[in-house]
């Protein structure tokens, strides 16, 4: 059993490939949908494991080399080693010769009479002088249209021979999204470039794999920087929670606390009424940590922030959300957590502001807020969940903040709303809004775009990063 991969490829792909035997995989897409990136993508982080080797049958080497320098080694070349015998039953049907006549017994000099195939001649020496071989045939359309044959007959060759009898991997790049090839493959994975909410994204449709269970169907995956990269149910696992690097603000600005969100909208201005959109099925955790970066971004800079969690969400519950990117002091000093009064518990914490939870617009007067963290620097943060402030003040709870909204303004702070599926106030806040995020999952990938400015789709990843906490969002192109 070959040791796990740990790469950006699908891992149900991964898994795949180790399997044992040989394997077929068919990547099928229209132009420009990224199959040679991906193609390219499994031959490197395979390169460790099984001999991996690509043939381009469209692009020259020297330009295949300026675009991924990378390849110098994968690049297919012809290796003179003593090998068995096999059988070449199906290269001698494609060259026109007897099946008898192809029984390989290197290093005699044979004279055949048939068509000459020199790339096909160059697979067939490669997998018979490797026990485990990975190769890829860039496309086979083009490789078929070379020797004038259908590309079925040359695919089900190659299948036939290399991938049962000898048990090479061979992965097989079809120029067009034809599935009419799908039942000659082990597997097929489809490449495609969908729109959604007026954004292109990429999608990777694993449609079958024979032996391997596919536990996500559908991945979303960027090119960036000419390297493939997919983005799946695993999004969560990259780092402890409890990490936590202090940020510095862009200039002018405030910090998200997530140096990538910073860098797709330019950071918090003062006076920002920012609106993030949580679409259906999102999983809590998201909100989470968009929550827990916000108030460790500012509480760990000296400045106040007044937080409705989502959820109702009890001030105990937040502070355990928080874990230790906010020191005790630090919480104290510049946190403080909305709770009606008839909720709190005994022991409740200093940073637990209490309210009667009748009028929202006479427990978040300004000057309680400013009273009740007078030991904070200002801006302010003020962070809602309207979730929470919806079942405490009804559903126009937006009437009873408008002085609210205009307070934090006029003192330069910043007002972060985050609105659920069900809140009544995500249109009105919408229109207030200076700046309007959305969260939604497509598949098992978290993405996260701009709708006010106007923003492509990054993915959502928990993963160590230098600055802030572990969310790092990459774009989607």
């Amino acid at each position: 059993m070959e040791p796990e991969v740990r790469s950006t490829l699908p891992r149900e792909v991964v898994q795949f490939l180790q399997n044992p035997g040989g394997h077929s995989l068919i990547i099928r897409g229209n132009a420009g949908t990224g199959k040679t990136t991906f193609v390219l993508e499994v031959a490197e982080q395979f390169k460790d494991l099984q001999h991996a080797h690509y043939l381009s049958t469209r692009v020259s080497d020297s330009a295949l080399l300026r675009q991924f320098p990378w390849l110098q080694e994968r690049l297919l070349k012809r290796d003179d080693a003593a090998a068995p015998v096999r059988r070449r039953s199906g290269l001698g049907r494609l060259k026109g010769m007897g099946s008898g006549d192809m029984m390989s017994s290197r290093p005699e000099m044979t004279v055949s009479i048939g068509r000459t195939m020199p790339e096909l001649e160059m697979l067939y020496e490669l997998v018979e002088a490797d026990d485990r071989v990975l190769i890829v045939i860039d496309s086979i359309d083009a490789l078929a249209d070379r020797y004038e044959l259908e590309t079925r007959e040359l695919l089900l060759a190659l299948q036939r021979d290399l991938v049962e009898a000898s048990g090479a991997n061979i992965i097989f790049v079809l120029e067009s999204n034809d599935h009419m090839l799908d039942y000659l493959g082990d597997g097929v994975v489809e490449c495609v470039r969908v729109e959604r909410d007026r954004r292109l994204v990429r999608e990777m449709n694993l449609l079958k794999l024979r032996g391997c269970e596919i536990q996500q169907p559908l991945y979303l995956y960027t090119l960036r920087g000419g390297r493939f990269q997919c983005f799946g149910v695993d999004w969560d696992r990259g780092c402890v929670d409890g990490q936590w690097n202090r940020i510095n603000d862009p200039e002018g600005r405030y910090s998200y606390g997530i140096s990538d969100l910073d860098v797709m909208t330019g950071g918090l201005a003062p006076g920002n009424v920012v609106l993030i959109e949580l679409g259906t099925g999102l999983p809590p955790r998201v909100s989470g940590l968009l929550e827990r970066s916000l108030v460790s971004g500012f509480a760990t800079a000296g400045r106040g922030v007044l937080w409705v969690p989502m959820r109702k969400e009890s001030g105990a519950g937040a502070r355990a959300l928080l874990g230790t990117a906010v020191p005790d002091e630090a919480m104290d000093r510049a946190v403080r957590i909305v709770e009606p009064a008839s909720q709190m518990d005994m022991g409740s914490g200093r940073y637990v502001m209490a309210v009667e939870g009748s009028k929202v617009e006479d427990d978040l007067k300004w000057k309680n807020v400013a009273y009740s963290l007078d030991g904070a620097s200002q801006p302010f943060l003020s962070i809602m969940g309207f979730d929470s402030l919806e079942s405490i003040y009804g559903g126009e709870v937006m009437e009873g903040l408008v002085e609210h909204l205009a307070a934090v303004k006029r003192n330069g702070g910043a007002f972060v709303g985050f609105t659920s599926p069900t809140s009544r106030s995500t249109e009105r806040l919408s229109d207030l809004a200076t700046v309007h995020l959305k969260a939604e999952r497509i598949g098992g990938t978290v993405v996260l775009y701009g709708i006010k400015p106007f923003t492509e789709c990054h993915a959502f990843k928990i993963e160590k990063r230098p600055e802030g906490g572990c969310v790092s969002l990459t774009p989607l192109v």
